[in-house]
């Protein structure tokens, strides 16, 4: 497993290399910068990314590794705040998983073990529910003449979603399918839902997900015509 450390503590990043290495290869990253640098030049299983960097700040080295970089990688961010807002701001950016300082290396281990297990995006097939288009390895959602990019969880949300529709997939179902039985807090679905919701919103969509009671979350795409 190939995994990019941006990290600016010297002790931190020591520490991790003797603990990973040799099971992982690893590049590390002491600013903003140079991290999204080698993010967007190499190809990574996994990216720990801190929140305080110099230079650029881990919510904004998410955000252009989410706009720039071809391939939808795993982002586990690496954070002192444990808030819920917190948390939540580093999910919006793209964030995959939190890990909060200080933390047993036995459990970054076990993070970065459990990201590389999750489902991709699948290459190649686009999937279409009426007019809406998903592109799964670009992450580009097209609605008539608007394109939106979506986060890589969001990705694997809507795809679940469309594959679904227009049946409803409960919160429990949908969990399992994103991280298996290494899923987040539960505010961490929520969270996507609404980072999903926002973005069709852009389409044109805004009530295209719905929660009906008792049966979990669904898509209705018909707002979005297929011709002009």
């Amino acid at each position: 497993m190939r995994v990019l450390v941006v990290e600016d503590h010297r002790d931190l990043q020591a520490n991790i290399a003797r603990f990973l290495e040799p099971d992982f290869v690893l590049d590390f990253a002491s600013t903003g910068p140079q991290g999204l640098a080698l993010a967007l030049a190499h190809t990574y299983d996994v990216i720990v990314l801190d929140l305080m960097l110099p230079g650029m700040s881990g919510i904004e080295v998410c955000e252009r590794i989410r706009q720039l970089a071809p391939r939808l990688v795993p982002i586990l961010m690496l954070t002192a705040r444990d808030t819920l807002e917190d948390k939540q701001e580093g999910f919006q950016a793209g964030a995959d998983d939190y890990l909060v300082k200080p933390f047993s290396l036995r459990e970054l281990r076990w993070r970065l073990e459990a990201l590389a297990r999750r489902p991709v995006p699948p290459s190649g097939r686009r999937l279409q529910v009426g007019g809406l288009t998903l592109a799964p390895e670009s992450g580009q959602v097209r609605c008539g003449e608007r394109t939106v990019r979506l986060h890589r969880t969001e990705v694997l949300l809507l795809r679940l979603l469309m594959e679904a529709a227009p049946a409803a997939l409960s919160a429990e179902t949908l969990a399992l399918r994103l991280w298996g039985e290494d899923a987040p807090e539960s505010s961490a679905l929520r969270t996507h839902i609404y980072a999903l919701r926002k973005a069709l919103a852009t389409l044109g969509l805004d009530h295209a997900i719905t929660t009906r009671r008792n049966e979990g979350y669904s898509l209705d795409a018909s707002r979005c015509q297929t011709g002009p």
